[in-house]
């Protein structure tokens, strides 16, 4: 059932998985609409990140939340269907066109090797000046995902990723996120990876990708 909060009902539209990726892979063309989506997104993040921070008084919760109703109503007219969206557009789907996680710089990426980097904010903290697991699961997630599709750019899905948390991941420093390809057993792929901050290594995955057939969803 479709509410005031909900307009997936009338965005939702299913497509071949290649033909999605193709088109989520796609940079987003150089214009004036996407330069002020940028922004946009870079502003949803700054909010994010002083919301955690911030211990506003009744009043001031009530004023925001006022605010955001009306903003919100703005965007749920300029709702589209998910193939027409400039959300996670681009080679990455961690990039600067998302706001679900710290924004991945990718150094570079073939069909054997990723690697990557970025600085975490407020808004990823678990506690205590520590990146909260989840969010380190995602960076792996995405990496191995776009590493899964290599250089052709192939449609894959992940069919299970396991996380050791090894030391400390913290916020506000740099940290360098790698991936390889271990092993390739027809459409699937075993990658591993490691999160490092400077010589100390936070965190290691390993997964499995598999890619899709064409007519999957």
């Amino acid at each position: 059932m479709t509410t005031p909060h909900d307009t997936s009902a009338q965005t939702a539209q299913r497509i071949d998985a290649m033909e999605m990726t193709k088109h989520r892979r796609t940079p987003a063309p150089d214009t004036p609409q996407t330069r002020a989506y940028i922004r946009l997104l870079e502003e949803v993040s700054n909010f994010q990140h002083a919301l955690v921070q911030a211990n506003p008084t009744a009043e001031a919760s009530d004023e925001l939340i006022a605010k955001l109703a009306s903003v919100r109503e703005t965007l749920e007219q300029a709702a589209v269907p998910e193939a027409e969206r400039l959300y996670a557009r681009g080679e990455l789907s961690g990039g600067e066109m998302q706001v679900l996680m710290p924004p991945l710089t990718v150094e570079h990426v073939d069909d054997h090797e990723f690697r990557a980097h970025t600085v975490a904010g407020e808004f990823a903290m678990g506690m205590n000046q520590a990146m909260h697991g989840g969010v380190v699961s995602v960076l792996f997630d995405t990496a191995m995902g776009r590493l899964a599709m290599g250089t052709e750019m192939l449609s894959a899905r992940t069919v299970y990723l396991t996380t050791q948390y090894r030391n400390i991941t913290p916020i506000g420093e740099r940290l360098d996120l790698t991936a390889t390809v271990d092993t390739v057993e027809g459409r699937k792929k075993f990658i591993s990876g490691q999160l490092w901050h400077g010589d100390t290594l936070c965190a290691e995955a390993d997964s499995l990708f598999v890619a899709v057939k064409p007519g999957q969803q």
